[in-house]
């Protein structure tokens, strides 16, 4: 239980410094490194990563500061939870498809306790085709059976963001994998998200939400992909943990170029092949330039760092984040100007924590005074002697109260 305890004060940790937007400039853990620690801990309890237990974890973190009690409380509520859920009768997986169904369960919930990711296809097979087209639990499952035995969630991802789909290599890849929804996915998907189909996107100060951005760096770009109705799109892979998660990255043409020019003579080299596209008339849209296959190898953004951010979408009266891995750009800095970035920021926070411990210091000499102790040997303790630092200390101090 010990090893819990460091587990889950470790997780609030990690969680907070994503929440601040730590710049990963310094291998700071990152959203995907997250994930996998909630996904561990529920697992030691023998529990799915289902949201309604995952909500467990983020009220978790949502306290103000984590303490030994704290962390015993949600350890008991984990714990009963999974005494809950662990005892609960046995259930075949369609009727817990069909169970939810009837209680209105989050797809969000239902998905990790039949064992599938809570990814886009994976929802919209339970949330559109199942809860709202009533078609049969059997053929969810088959349906969602197959995506897991060929593992094609990001093959389809990839499919879904171009233009013509039907008649890219990867359509006639899936359908081999007889695959049912393809079709009705993508067409959802470019209902549900018309803004992604437009040359140019609504800002999030324009759209009324506040984005969380993030800084990455190194990506390993594998295909571009744009035509004359959308904006280009970086697919790709980044490091997280001991692995790589997949990536899309929405740009400006400019913004691409810029990143290009940055990457050396390879990135010079991908960028006279796009002006060679979009001079010709006759190129086959959507342009889709495969690096690996065309240039030898992928393309790697060591040179420029990306803050980037998540679409959001309205639920009622709130704005939420998009689930997949999907980002727009909002500014490129170079490798200087990131360092700059980071260097002042660290030296702001040195200054914050100077201005803390003088603070600090006028309670002590108040604790002197309370003692007995003559004024200027309190000071003196303290080490407020000066009159300056004794006024900034007392200051500081009248601030925190």
């Amino acid at each position: 239980m010990d090893q819990l305890k460091l587990k889950l004060q470790e997780y609030y940790q990690r969680y907070q410094q994503m929440d601040q937007r730590v710049k990963p400039g310094k291998e700071e853990p990152g959203f995907e490194d997250v994930l996998d620690m909630e996904n561990d801990i529920l697992s030691q309890f023998g529990l799915p990563a289902s949201r309604r237990f995952v909500q467990i974890l983020h009220d978790f973190v949502h306290h103000g500061h984590v303490s030994d009690q704290l962390v015993d409380y949600v350890s008991k509520k984990l714990r009963a939870a999974a005494r809950k859920y662990l005892l609960a009768p046995v259930m075949s997986d369609i009727d817990l498809l069909e169970g939810a169904r009837d209680t209105k369960r989050s797809p969000y919930d239902v998905l990790p306790e039949l064992g599938y990711p809570a990814q886009e296809y994976a929802l919209f097979l339970v949330g559109e085709l199942f809860y709202r087209r009533n078609m049969s639990a059997g053929d969810i499952l088959d349906e969602l059976k197959k995506m897991q035995h060929f593992d094609s969630w990001n093959d389809l991802m990839l499919l879904s963001k171009i233009h013509n789909h039907t008649t890219h290599e990867l359509y006639a890849k899936l359908k081999k994998q007889e695959l049912r929804f393809i079709d009705e996915f993508i067409q959802f998907t470019r209902r549900q998200e018309p803004s992604r189909l437009v040359n140019k996107r609504a800002t999030p100060l324009e759209d009324g939400y506040t984005p969380n951005y993030k800084t990455i760096t190194k990506v390993q770009v594998e295909d571009i992909i744009f035509d004359e109705q959308t904006t280009p799109s970086l697919f790709g892979k980044i490091k997280s943990g001991r692995g790589y998660a997949r990536i899309t990255i929405s740009l400006e043409f400019s913004e691409l170029n810029q990143i290009l020019m940055s990457s050396d003579e390879l990135g010079v080299e991908i960028s006279n092949h796009i002006k060679k596209r979009l001079a010709n008339p006759a190129a086959e849209k959507p342009t889709v330039i495969d690096i690996r296959a065309e240039f030898g190898d992928v393309l790697k953004l060591d040179n420029c760092y990306l803050e980037v951010y998540k679409p959001q979408h309205r639920e009622g009266n709130k704005w939420v984040e998009d689930k997949d891995n999907f980002y727009f750009v909002d500014k490129i800095l170079t490798k200087k100007e990131f360092e700059k970035r980071t260097k002042e920021a660290e030296v702001k926070r040195k200054i914050q924590e100077c201005l803390e411990l003088i603070g600090g210091s006028y309670v002590y000499y108040q604790r002197l005074r309370r003692l007995g102790i003559t004024d200027e040997e309190a000071k003196l303790r303290a080490g407020l002697q000066d009159e300056l630092l004794f006024k900034l200390s007392y200051f500081l101090n009248k601030v925190k109260e």
